[in-house]
């Protein structure tokens, strides 16, 4: 199942008990969240309802599972209990607790008397060969967020202008997309500074240039470079613009991802005889850019680019924490440049 097939089950009331999130499109994801939580929930009761589990523990993230579905939803028809399993905590369960949770979940949670809907959120990518994800699918819902391609970003950025009252013609909105890359998190975010900053109607190119972060993607292809280079001060000084300029830490560092994993997609194609014009449609990134992504690809091994993916990880958690933002992109920075 992907994004628009949920949302179309959504709309025919069509709600499943269990379900396992995954995927590199993250604001997608996040907005199928919280389609079903304005779906089952009611505001004036969601805090006793909605649940949140993170647990660095394979075991703890498991009892707490158990824990939060065994208790009743409070004044309303459901609960939600979602889990943050980015790491695969709860794949790393021993063959007993992977069989107590399984059969908790397919006697108690799945049962037609259930009033509980439970959201597995998972990281990127996830080998569903694994035991509870091949369960998942047997008692419940997966749902991929795929990267957008090209032409569903141009998509979506229209859609987001069209709904801000803004009209822009289809080709600025392709520059617009060329210049900040597919990643939702940061079309829309360069969307709200056009908004913010443009008081007609009809927003020009004129004023695109102005106003868009046309850097964006080269500041970040430089200080990915500099990473690979270990040229720690270049790194920092790339970093200390961004951050000057406003750009928000989250967008940085989901950059940081995006670019990361451009480079290891890259680094698949190395000795096969594809053309760029299939890479570049594989990618999902205009044509000019896979010639740029290959020479920094030189930069990475293979193992650098998944120790820099887990480093991105924990960097994104302390700033969803509420960690000081630019101490905890200097603090990745400095990893990364001395792995």
């Amino acid at each position: 199942m992907n994004y628009k097939e949920l949302v179309e089950s959504l709309k025919k009331d069509k709600i499943d008990n269990v379900y396992l999130f995954y995927g590199e499109e993250r604001f997608l994801l996040l907005d199928a969240l919280k389609r079903i939580k304005a779906k089952i929930l009611m505001p004036e009761t969601m805090d006793m309802n909605y649940v949140v589990i993170e647990k660095d523990s394979p075991e703890e993230c498991m009892e707490a599972i158990i824990e939060n579905c065994e208790t009743l939803p409070l004044f309303c028809d459901y609960k939600l209990v979602v889990v943050k399993n980015e790491e695969e905590q709860l794949s790393k369960l021993g063959d007993k607790e992977l069989k107590r949770l399984t059969n908790y979940l397919e006697e108690k949670v799945t049962s037609p008397q259930s009033s509980i809907v439970l959201v597995i959120i998972g990281g990127e990518k996830i080998d569903l060969r694994k035991k509870l994800y091949k369960f998942i699918e047997k008692i419940g819902k997966i749902v991929y967020f795929q990267r957008l391609s090209f032409e569903e970003a141009v998509n979506y950025a229209g859609y987001f202008l069209k709904k801000s009252g803004k009209k822009v013609k289809k080709s600025d909105v392709e520059y617009i997309v060329k210049s900040v890359g597919t990643d939702l998190y940061a079309i829309v975010n360069e969307i709200h500074k056009l908004v913010s900053y443009s008081d007609s109607e009809e927003i020009e190119m004129e004023k695109i240039r102005e106003v868009l972060t046309i850097n964006l993607q080269q500041n970040i292809f430089n200080l990915v470079s500099a990473i690979g280079r270990k040229r720690e001060k270049e790194a920092y000084k790339v970093l200390y613009a961004l951050l000057e300029k406003g750009e928000v830490p989250l967008i940085i560092l989901s950059m940081i991802i995006r670019q990361m994993r451009l480079i290891a997609k890259i680094k698949s194609f190395e000795g096969k005889f594809v053309d760029k014009k299939t890479i570049a449609s594989s990618l999902g990134v205009p044509y000019f850019v896979v010639e740029e992504l290959t020479r920094q690809s030189k930069l990475f091994k293979k193992e650098d680019l998944e120790k820099a993916y887990k480093e991105c990880l924990k960097c994104d958690i302390a700033l969803k924490s509420g960690a000081d933002s630019s101490l905890a992109l200097e603090d990745l920075v400095k990893k990364l440049c001395k792995r």
